[in-house]
């Protein structure tokens, strides 16, 4: 049996500038992934980021959506940290 999942979600930001940072970051990621086992696309819909992953198999889609949220975290984390340092 040759099963294929598609995973949907979304992540809302306060404003449409701090989705447009992350998202800005993370398209470069996702358009030269390596994932063997599945694909994912990013889009913008104002203030949300849509994340889609197509994997083969479970453990494909765990891993794929494991790396993209690790992205969006350390992207977010950066953001904020220059943000500080550059109104204080």
């Amino acid at each position: 049996m040759n099963t294929k999942l598609d995973i949907y979600f979304s992540i809302q930001y306060d404003t449409k500038d701090q989705a447009q940072i992350i998202f800005a970051s993370l398209l470069p990621e996702i358009q030269e992934q390596r994932f063997e086992r599945s694909k994912a696309t990013v889009k913008l819909n104002g203030q949300r980021i849509v994340i889609n992953v197509t994997a083969q198999d479970i453990n494909a889609a765990k891993a794929t959506i494991s790396s993209i949220l690790r992205w969006i975290s350390t992207t977010t984390k950066a953001v904020m940290t220059l943000s500080k340092q550059t109104f204080n």
